[in-house]
């Protein structure tokens, strides 16, 4: 939406603070403004900012201008505590701003990178599009295609193209075989599904990829799409419907599915794994969904599976910390990334967990990232990986 549409949000703030702490623990709820503790880092001075865009007041050409609306993980915890009329349209407000800047041509240069790269090779990363089905080299399962499948996973990017990540993907399709699921994946066929690109102003590149993916998987005949990034879900369920295009098929996280295959028997869990976790809730799983937040199954497949003891941070659910990599700030921005990241590792060390377990691959490269920075001792892990430790 462009932020000539958004006037009447633009005044809907109070300015009251709320935005910055969890709501009756006082924890801190913003990464950018606890980071840089200024109040135009925080959402109520990005408010103050869009209105100055909007007025011609301030110019988005300006580097500190834009500095501080790509300071944003795009996490929603704003709009969490938030309890003004407009509290569902500040990160609406802070994409309308990105939008507006790359309309104008003020553009980051690392997010130049991002979108070259989609054009190029459908992904973010600059890797060769010919490389996005290695993960599943030596896996026995079917191209979806070029044969039909009841069930498509769908990999996403980060997944695809982060070697270090392969254990996830190649853990949810064991998970998958064990229940008798027939799966099958697109490999090399498999494209972006424009979020990220929508996320950081890119409009006109989110509603070709969506386009394109919903019209490619309306013709495969499946009934469901299973993705194990947090991101490309939330993609699906929360913007593809704008796009008023009919989705023919059906969208599950890997985390709802296990649920549902572990409700259903179809996914039975045999070894013991003696670990004392804690979760992360990612916030494109959880925040981003509303009210249809993910917040139960994933501690589910946890709670199911043996010699699991599940602990819980203090920010948690609706309310969790984010882990710092999205809407573009893992690339434009890697310090503030790795900080938010390593704040969260701090709460989860608190529980006296040993590992820490998330549904997102963002969230587990960037907590990985930060392990490797700053020395936390704790393991990271995504569900999938630790629910095929069970089987």
């Amino acid at each position: 939406m462009a932020l000539k549409d958004l006037q009447e949000w633009l005044y809907g703030c109070t300015h009251c603070g709320t935005c910055k702490d969890v709501l009756n623990i006082f924890s801190p709820a913003c990464p950018a403004g606890e980071k840089y503790q200024l109040e135009s880092y925080f959402p109520s001075g990005k408010m103050l900012i869009a209105r100055g865009v909007a007025n011609g007041v301030l110019n988005l050409d300006d580097d500190d201008t834009r500095e501080r609306i790509y300071a944003c993980t795009g996490c929603l915890s704003c709009e969490q505590q938030c309890g003004v009329y407009h509290h569902q349209h500040i990160f609406e407000t802070v994409q309308a701003l990105r939008s507006e800047a790359v309309t104008q041509g003020n553009l980051n240069p690392a997010y130049m990178v991002m979108v070259e790269s989609l054009k190029k090779d459908d992904n973010v990363f600059g890797k060769a599009k010919a490389e996005r089905g290695d993960w599943a080299k030596d896996l026995k399962i079917k191209d979806a295609a070029k044969e039909k499948t009841d069930v498509v996973y769908h990999a996403g990017c980060m997944l695809s193209f982060d070697p270090e990540l392969w254990e996830i993907p190649r853990s949810a399709i064991k998970l998958l075989e064990a229940a008798g699921i027939d799966a099958g994946i697109m490999g090399a066929e498999e494209s972006c599904c424009g979020g990220r690109a929508y996320e950081i102003g890119y409009d006109g590149e989110f509603t070709k990829y969506a386009e394109h993916f919903i019209e490619t998987f309306n013709s495969l005949g499946a009934g469901k799409v299973i993705t194990s990034c947090s991101d490309g879900y939330s993609t699906f369920k929360k913007l593809y419907p704008k796009m008023n295009i009919e989705m023919k098929f059906d969208t599950l996280h890997t985390a709802e599915y296990l649920d549902v295959l572990i409700k259903d028997k179809k996914l039975k869990f045999t070894k013991k794994v003696p670990l004392k976790v804690t979760y992360h809730d990612p916030c494109h799983l959880g925040r981003h969904l509303g009210e249809s937040g993910i917040y139960d199954s994933p501690r589910n497949v946890l709670k199911s599976i043996p010699g699991i003891e599940l602990v819980e941070m203090e920010r948690n659910r609706e309310n969790a910390w984010c882990c710092g990599a999205g809407a573009g700030v893992s690339q434009a921005n890697p310090d503030f990334a790795l900080w938010t990241a390593n704040e969260r590792l701090k709460e989860a060390q608190s529980t006296g967990a040993t590992a820490l377990v998330t549904s997102c691959p963002w969230c587990v490269r960037n907590f990985r990232d930060a392990v490797k920075k700053y020395g936390e001792n704790i393991e990271i892990y995504d569900i999938a990986e630790i629910a095929c430790k069970a089987l």
